[in-house]
């Protein structure tokens, strides 16, 4: 009997030894991890600029940061989102707006600057409404 119940307490103990473990380690692994991607993605910022001053600046989260920066598609969507209450981007804001002067990715200091002053013509799109006068 006494081996059975000794047994028994050696079973549970390990059991919530191993529990604790686990979860400390799952915790330990979320908070390394969530500190790496800050120091990593953090710090990110977008600014639309139109006639010589800035119209807009905001900062990005790490997790946006990431999610941008490894696929160009979400950073396209997510730029014209940013732009849209300033006007229409009238071309391919990645690859046009890049060669063009409309977007400067500047990735030592974390910022991604849209010079509306360098948007393309309202006309090379057909039926595309007419920039928002800012």
């Amino acid at each position: 009997m006494d081996m059975l119940k000794s047994i028994w307490n050696f079973v549970l103990q390990t059991l919530l030894a191993e529990f604790v473990v686990v979860v400390a380690g799952v915790l330990f692994a979320q908070v390394i991890q969530r500190c790496w991607q800050r120091w990593r993605y953090g710090g990110w910022q977008v600014r639309i600029h139109k006639q010589g001053r800035t119209l807009m600046s905001r900062k990005i989260s790490a997790g946006k940061a990431r999610e941008i920066l490894e696929e160009p598609a979400d950073l396209s969507v997510f730029l014209k989102g940013v732009v849209s209450p300033y006007a229409w981007v009238n071309c391919d804001i990645i690859e046009e707006g890049r060669k063009i002067g409309l977007l400067q990715e500047d990735r030592q200091n974390r910022v991604f600057t849209i010079d509306l002053d360098k948007n393309c013509p309202d006309d090379r799109r057909e039926g595309a409404p007419p920039s928002v006068p800012v």
